[in-house]
């Protein structure tokens, strides 16, 4: 299901540039704890083309864009994307650039791949959103290198939409090519599954989401 209904001013016109540069982060601990641990710099910086190469670890963020009850939208990655080309994944998400915040980052993508641009939204829009709109939930790393992925510690946000809500997107084309609302519950599957349909997420990951939509699904239902 496609919605692509104006043209999106944000959207980049190449799915990826190799030259972007990346705040290059130490591995993680085995006891990193996606609550309250942060990544540690090395002080040291690289281009996409040879973070991914070498594997290094840096950091991305993930917006999930949740419509209550129960539906969650997913985007499907355009087949020019050089990981994980043409599978269903996060409603938005990308690398956050060497100087920029999670945050920053997370309002970037969301204008460049679905036209939303929470930083001038208008009051209307506003009230379908619980919680004054994005809010961080945990930070996962992620060695997914040896997947056909790269290695990052992904920053994960949430925006929650009251029901009937029915977000205006704008695609970016590169980046994007068709997006979909889904069940909460049917995606959770997928991801614990493996389906390859979908990009793949690590254990740690879709329990840490799994936990959280559930919470949030209780207080909706409370």
């Amino acid at each position: 299901m496609s919605n692509n209904d104006t043209h999106n001013p944000h959207a980049l016109d190449e799915a990826q540039n190799p030259d972007e540069l990346f705040e290059i982060m130490n591995p993680p601990t085995v006891n990193f704890d996606p609550y309250s641990d942060h990544p540690l710099s090395t002080n040291s910086f690289s281009t996409r083309a040879d973070a991914h190469k070498q594997g290094l670890w840096h950091c991305s963020v993930h917006i999930w864009i949740i419509k209550l009850p129960s539906s969650i939208l997913l985007q499907k990655r355009s087949m020019k994307k050089d990981t994980f080309p043409g599978r269903w994944d996060i409603s938005s998400a990308g690398h956050i650039e060497a100087g920029k915040s999670s945050l920053e980052a997370a309002h970037c993508e969301i204008a460049e791949e679905l036209g939303i641009d929470l930083r001038s939204i208008g009051e209307h829009d506003k009230s379908n959103m619980l919680n004054g709109g994005l809010r961080h939930a945990f930070t996962i790393p992620a060695e997914q290198a040896p997947l056909g992925g790269c290695n990052a510690f992904e920053f994960v946000y949430f925006l929650i939409l009251r029901r009937n809500s029915n977000p205006k997107l704008s695609l970016g084309a590169e980046e994007v090519t068709e997006v979909s609302w889904m069940d909460v519950g049917e995606v959770i599957q997928a991801l614990r599954s493996g389906n390859d349909k979908f990009a793949p997420r690590t254990k740690d990951y879709v329990n840490a989401m799994e936990k959280y939509i559930q919470t949030l699904l209780d207080k909706e239902h409370a």
